[in-house]
């Protein structure tokens, strides 16, 4: 085995019995071929179909399955699954796998100059295979200016379905994540700059699934006022707002 630090790889998993097999043969040789120690956790995110059956077909190949009986969320399952985490390079993808199976190298090799690589499709040398309808493109352009805006995050691609970060970075900032939702990634990639680590956007070659889970109409009122939360849990007054406030703001937004 080599000597590099062990890899950890979170695939949230919500009903994808029909894509999660494809992408775990897709996904493992390339773990498998770096020698290094590694497991992949599928989180079973409140399922109503096979899909940890699916994951736990896996187990003799490194394969774990954290199943839950409530929906988490996306980011509430990438969050599961993060803090079950034993390795040092902590990532997570979707179950689609929307990069290809090679790229988790260059993330996780990136990992040696940087505290957090993100995938992105908006930087030089990306390669979009096949693009968003032009609506999710537009509405991700706007979501982007927003979030450089708010946040001041110098992120071209926050919402990139494949990240990692060091385990000793990620644990103390998961602490001040609070939200679960799809705005999961904007909330870490806060703290974590927040915090003075160092990040390091990566160009990826991305294809969208149509077969998308995500209903974009219905996440883009949350995830805005999701932004507009984490500006507000964060800017310097923000100790002055009554802790009921903040509460019943997660409540109603933080995991939808």
């Amino acid at each position: 085995m080599s000597n590099l630090p062990g890899i950890s790889l979170v695939i949230p998993a919500w009903n994808e019995e029909d894509r999660l097999q494809r992408t775990l043969e897709r996904y493992l040789p390339a773990l498998e071929h770096r020698g290094q120690e590694f497991e992949v956790i599928v989180v079973a995110d409140g399922i109503g179909d096979r899909t940890a059956e699916v994951a736990r077909a896996f187990a003799a190949r490194g394969v774990r399955v954290l199943e839950f009986d409530h929906k988490l969320g996306k980011g509430g399952a990438i969050l599961e699954g993060m803090k079950a985490a034993r390795h040092e390079y902590v990532g997570y993808l979707d179950a689609d796998g929307p990069i290809p199976a090679s790229q988790i190298a260059t993330l996780v090799d990136a990992l040696g100059r940087a505290d957090c690589v993100v995938a992105s499709r908006w930087v030089r040398g990306s390669v979009v295979v096949r693009q968003e309808p032009r609506f999710n493109l537009f509405a991700g352009r706007v979501w982007n200016f927003l979030v450089r805006s708010l946040l001041l995050l110098p992120i071209r691609d926050t919402q990139c379905g494949a990240k990692f970060v060091r385990r000793s970075v990620l644990l103390p900032t998961l602490r001040a994540v609070a939200l679960t939702n799809r705005a999961f990634d904007v909330d870490l990639l806060y703290h974590v700059r927040k915090e003075g680590h160092r990040m390091e956007e990566v160009p990826v070659t991305w294809t969208h699934d149509p077969d998308t889970r995500m209903p974009i109409g219905r996440a883009i009122p949350v995830m805005f006022v999701s932004l507009l939360g984490v500006r507000m849990m964060n800017w310097p007054g923000a100790g002055r707002v009554p802790a009921r406030w903040v509460a019943r703001f997660l409540e109603k937004w933080g995991q939808v």
